[in-house]
């Protein structure tokens, strides 16, 4: 699992601790540090991208992302 992310962002940082919270393994990948991602994900994040290069924008619940996890 792939975390889009920036520091600094309220958003990002709930996000986090949802993941955290459910014990759900992640990369966190800092935006701002690539051009191209910074692009391409600059409003949206964050954004969780799984396995199969799905992706989960924000808003999600822990529902939404136990879901996701099994896609």
């Amino acid at each position: 699992m792939i975390l889009y992310s920036r520091h600094d962002c309220p958003l990002c940082e709930d996000a986090e601790e949802t993941l955290q919270r459910l014990k759900i393994t992640y990369h966190f990948v800092d935006i701002d540090l690539n051009d191209s991602l910074r692009k391409k994900y600059n409003s949206r994040v964050p954004v969780l991208v799984n396995e199969n290069a799905k992706e989960l924008n924000w808003p999600f619940t822990e529902d939404n992302i136990k879901i996701f996890v099994s896609l």
